[in-house]
């Protein structure tokens, strides 16, 4: 818990210190690291909007998945029950 306080307020130091500077900072965030990339003010923006756009994206498809998958579930759940197979199987 104490390294990860530590990790988050030397980041937030980091991107205050870029913004100071008139610098926008993307940070990509793993299992494992953490990678912040200045970049410059316009070049930011482009890069904020398109990646929103990737996002909104696969929301979108996310949410397409989810609603097919509830359709096959409440469909599923009307049919009727079937016998297993050992039901079905003669007995000698």
């Amino acid at each position: 818990m104490r390294r990860a306080r530590r990790a988050a307020k030397t980041q937030q130091r980091q991107l205050f210190a870029l913004e100071l500077e008139g610098i926008v900072a993307l940070t990509l965030h793993s299992v494992t690291r953490t990678l912040t990339i200045a970049i410059e003010r316009p070049a930011g923006a482009q890069v904020v909007d398109t990646l929103n756009e990737a996002l909104r994206d696969r929301r979108r498809a996310l949410q397409q998945e989810a609603g097919q998958l509830q359709q096959d579930g409440q469909e599923r759940a009307q049919l009727p029950a079937r016998p297993s197979p050992a039901a079905d199987a003669p007995r000698p």
